[in-house]
């Protein structure tokens, strides 16, 4: 799409709200009012100081978005990569910097893995089929969850059990020879609650290569040159498979004491391709184990005014890689890597109501990752960490909230850091308008398997600010927001390949402008849009950010012709982005859905992606998907 075509769309999208919505409808409802607990103070979205984005289980059902990372495309600043086919490693960067400077927690629990170079998280294999409410906080939040926090932290909040013994199931199919089913059993009473869910995906993919490779007699991977002297594309598809159960429970003992347990299991399996300087079509197989249990004890004290949480949570991820090699006369599958990170922490966090207007958090935590690879890189490694942290959080007057923390965290391997926040937010009288703004530090330090090249390195450090105006019209059915910020990354690590080794030699700024805006058109109309401008820059290498365009639109429109019909679209541009010392073309992407309600507890659904079947590239020199169709059946019981 041209830039004149894509700056008139988005003009467009964003003027129709204020027309459309000229005449006043008072069975309009209002946006609903959401609660933010990433932030650890449970804050009304409308009066948080941060940078916050949330996503509801309504709308990724509507949506019919069925992995994380797909919720996560339509949030501003947020920018997704995929390496090839279903499973691949996928990432998700917050403001232009790595995906290992995002911190992801699940029912606070941290995912991130040590096992990884860098602690990342693979958003490939997370479905979204048990999640209740994602919270995505943008700029560094070290002060609130310690390392890995420097570009911003997504919450997942897991469904809860309540009320009557319920349950839900789906099943679905299509293109790549696709099935995913799933079941969900909850309920609750006054003093036990729970919920179960089990689901699963089998799919057969596409290529996540490109291009065509083959061995030739030495044993080494070439590329297959067709008749017109061109490489010919890569026709091997690489599958995924998938299955999770995750649970979670919660008893209250008395009035005051109360306890939570969470789990989560995954075991997966993807077909990949090899890395020779550049994808190749070679026959390769991951397998993932993951495990996540988390114990939490609840007690307050003084009516509430004072609270306490302890807990336990243990991470643990098994990674381990085969692929296929010749001697130039046979082939054969070789173990090509694997690792072990595991992640167990011990918190305390209190909570003081000191009077109406003032709040205090406050907590120690002790950490230890370990990561062990047996073969590949990294050896076994293991880092201690404990911290001890404090937040304020003040209301002076209804319309003003301000919060500032600190945080000091004393590692067995990379020495000492100290972080510090704040922020803020007011309501501006007269033009009812919010003003919020923050000022943060973050760092992330270097992970056991960085550690296992390099004993020497410490912690990134960064600091940033952000400032933002956000207003509603029309009786709260439309809502616009705009946000700048502005983020520096020091002694940032990376790959020296001449030294074949991680260092700090990097820094890295980003800056750039956010927009959402979400409508309620009509009652039966509603249109969210999120636009971000970025500019990422290795200031070290004077190189833009790899995988980072300009520009970045999103835009979902849902539309309830009749009350049993729902239709929706997503409309997605990239712009041009660096990667791999070239520049890939700009793309968009349209997806179609709808569900039907065949009855007050059957629905049918189906879905298009990429419904116009765009040739694109999202990471040089992988695969994407064409035009794909699947459709399912959803049932409450």
């Amino acid at each position: 799409m041209p830039y004149s075509r894509f700056l008139i769309a988005l003009a467009t999208t964003s003027l129709i709200p204020f027309f459309a919505l000229a005449e006043d409808n008072d069975e309009n409802p209002k946006i609903e009012n959401l609660i933010i607990t990433g932030t650890l103070f449970e804050t009304p979205l409308d009066q948080a100081g941060r940078s916050v984005s949330i996503i509801t289980s309504d709308q990724i059902e509507l949506r019919q978005q069925r992995f994380l990372f797909e919720a996560l495309t339509t949030v501003p600043g947020l920018q997704i990569t995929q390496t090839g086919s279903f499973g691949g490693v996928t990432s998700v960067s917050v403001r232009g910097l790595d995906s290992d400077q995002t911190l992801v927690v699940l029912d606070g629990v941290v995912l991130n893995n040590p096992g990884s170079f860098g602690t990342t998280f693979n958003f490939a294999n997370f479905d979204t089929a048990d999640i209740e409410q994602i919270e995505v906080i943008r700029g560094a939040q070290s002060t609130l969850y310690g390392s890995d926090a420097i570009g911003g932290v997504i919450n997942i909040v897991s469904s809860a059990g309540k009320g009557d013994l319920a349950g839900s199931g789906f099943i679905e199919g299509g293109s790549f020879g696709t099935f995913r089913g799933g079941v969900n059993l909850r309920g609750g009473t006054e003093r036990f609650s729970g919920r179960l869910s089990l689901n699963g995906v089998r799919t057969s993919g596409f290529s996540s290569a490109l291009l065509a490779s083959e061995f030739d007699d030495t044993g080494s991977l070439v590329q297959i040159i067709g008749p017109d002297g061109l490489p010919l594309p890569a026709t091997e598809d690489d599958g995924f498979e998938s299955f999770a159960v995750s649970a979670k429970g919660a008893y209250k003992v008395t009035d005051e004491l109360r306890t939570e347990v969470v789990l989560r299991y995954q075991d997966s399996e993807n077909d990949f391709d090899g890395f020779a300087g550049a994808p190749v079509d070679q026959v390769a197989v991951g397998e993932t184990e993951e495990l996540v249990v988390g114990g939490f004890v609840y007690y307050d004290m003084f009516d509430g005014r004072l609270s306490h949480r302890a807990s336990v949570t243990f991470t643990s991820n098994n990674s381990i890689n085969f692929v296929e090699e010749s001697d130039g006369d046979s082939t054969e599958s070789v173990l090509d890597f694997d690792s072990q990170g595991t992640r167990l922490s011990y918190e305390y966090r209190g909570q003081a109501q000191i009077i109406d207007q003032v709040a205090l958090i406050f907590g120690a935590e002790y950490e230890v990752q370990e990561a062990v690879t047996e073969v590949g890189f990294g050896g076994d490694q293991e880092i201690e960490t404990a911290s001890g942290y404090g937040l304020l959080q003040v209301a002076p007057i209804e319309r003003v909230s301000l919060t500032a923390g600190i945080r000091h965290d004393t590692s067995s391997e990379f020495g000492s850091e100290t972080v510090f926040n704040a922020a803020g937010s007011i309501r501006i009288p007269i033009i009812e308008t919010t003003l919020r703004g923050s000022y943060s530090e973050g760092f992330r330090a270097p992970s056991a398997g960085e550690l296992g090249f390099n004993p020497d390195l410490f912690a990134e450090f960064s600091t940033g600010w952000d400032i933002g105006l956000e207003r509603s019209f029309f009786e709260d059915r439309v809502t616009a927001s705009i946000t700048y910020f502005d983020q520096e990354v020091d002694d940032l690590i990376a790959f020296d390949l001449a030294l074949f080794t991680f260092a700090n030699v990097q820094e890295f700024d980003t800056s750039g402008i956010e927009l959402a805006i979400g409508a309620q058109i009509l009652p039966t109309l509603r249109l969210d849009i999120a636009y971000t401008h970025l500019d990422a820059f290795n200031v070290s290498t004077t190189l833009a950010g790899t995988n980072q365009p300009d520009d970045r639109f999103n835009a979902e429109i849902s539309w309830q012709p009749i009350e049993k019909l729902n239709l929706s679209a997503g409309v997605l541009f990239n712009g041009p982005e660096p990667d791999a010392g070239i520049f890939l073309d700009a793309f968009t992407l349209l997806s179609l859905r709808a569900e039907y309600a065949l009855t007050d507890r059957i629905d049918l659904t189906l879905r298009i992606n990429n419904a116009t079947d765009a040739d694109f590239i999202d990471n040089a020199g992988f695969g994407t998907p064409p035009i794909s169709a699947f459709g399912g059946i959803r049932a409450r019981f």
